[in-house]
């Protein structure tokens, strides 16, 4: 069993208010700009990292960690802010 890492964000991203938490393929392909079949491989190397099974959400935390990006600008990217 591999351990499973935490996200471990900085206090100004934990200040963003978020509709939803879960990241499709589909919005991770808006954000890379990448095909379909490309976004679900990194979905899969996300959920390689942080052990997570096949009918857990990917979480916007997750994305932020594994492309190394503030939270709030992937929230703003897919326009899921309350403001």
């Amino acid at each position: 069993m591999v351990a499973a890492k935490f996200v471990i964000a900085k206090m100004e991203d934990m200040e963003v208010n978020l509709r939803r938490l879960s990241v499709f393929t589909a919005d991770l392909q808006l954000i890379l700009g990448k095909s379909m079949r490309t976004c679900q491989r990194h979905m899969q190397l996300i959920r390689d990292m942080y052990a997570l099974e096949k009918q857990q959400p990917v979480t916007v935390y997750h994305v932020a960690e594994y492309l190394d990006t503030p939270v709030s600008k992937i929230a703003a990217f897919l326009k899921i802010n309350r403001n």
